[in-house]
């Protein structure tokens, strides 16, 4: 059986008291049921609408968050790839700064171990220094403890030390009547250390500056066994000869020294002086 709604069954009743009285109208019974069905009739269609609307927007918005998710799982995708190629990066270049450490603690090792060497290399110049200072500073004032000490140098077979106090004698007395005595002495620190030449050097200023100086005598002494030395005979023989002479005025135990080394030159069969240009010690 069909149920009726409430504002039918009102429209029914409404035409049969139509039927029944003949003459009894309901219009505005019919208006306002009218007006009703039409706002029903809207209700329906705007909730259709609306149903419709929200559906296509429902539909919209899972397609917008499935492309989401898509972007999203990409996104992790790479992310994922990025992260591993980072970490494999993170590890070369642990290895790499793990090499490089080493290497530098290597390199420290050796700056450490240069360092100390040129520490001990320091302190043995300082040492040196403080020493040459010491002796720089150790100059005696007095003229008398000056020549002194230099001949306490030379005794002492330390030549150089000697050499520069017979100097510093030179410089501070010039023309004192013991300057040619402060030069052969100078020559006689070189002719001890073997160094002939700046011997012969030394000797030849006085016989050349002062040819009638009490020390000429051991000038051309020393200025003919230096010769020998440096194997020139004939050059030795020459002043041992000159030392002989009357006019020079030596010593006879120089004279006689003299002698005695122009016979043991004359003699030699090339073991003294091999060659008058040679520069080999002649052996004695």
């Amino acid at each position: 059986m069909a149920i009726l709604r409430p504002h039918v069954a009102k429209v029914i009743v409404s035409v049969g008291f139509l039927s029944l009285g003949g003459c009894l109208t309901l219009k505005a019974d019919h208006d306002e049921l009218s007006a009703e069905v039409a706002k029903l009739r809207q209700e329906v269609l705007a909730q259709s609408e609306q149903t419709g609307d929200t559906v296509e927007k429902a539909q919209r918005l899972v397609g917008e968050l499935e492309s989401k998710l898509s972007e999203i799982e990409e996104i992790l995708r790479r992310n994922q790839a990025d992260l591993g190629l980072r970490v494999d990066n993170l590890e070369f270049e642990t290895q790499e700064l793990r090499g490089e450490a080493e290497n530098a603690d290597f390199m420290a090792t050796a700056a450490s171990q240069e360092l100390k060497e040129i520490r001990a290399d320091l302190d043995e110049r300082l040492k040196a220094l403080e020493e040459k200072l010491h002796n720089a500073t150790n100059i005696p004032e007095n003229k008398g403890e000056l020549w002194a000490e230099a001949q306490r140098q030379f005794d002492a077979k330390d030549y150089k030390a000697a050499r520069r106090l017979w100097r510093t004698y030179e410089s501070r007395y010039p023309g004192d009547e013991k300057t040619d005595e402060v030069k052969f002495q100078i020559g006689l620190t070189y002719y001890s250390e073997r160094d002939y030449k700046a011997a012969l050097g030394e000797y030849y200023k006085i016989i050349q500056n002062a040819p009638r100086s009490a020390v000429v005598p051991d000038a051309l002494y020393y200025s003919g066994l230096a010769f020998a030395k440096l194997g020139q005979c004939e050059n030795a023989i020459a002043y041992f000869d000159v030392l002989r002479q009357k006019s020079t005025k030596a010593p006879k135990s120089y004279k006689d020294k003299a002698g005695e080394q122009i016979e043991l030159l004359k003699k030699n069969t090339g073991g003294l002086c091999t060659d008058s240009d040679s520069n080999t010690p002649p052996k004695t």
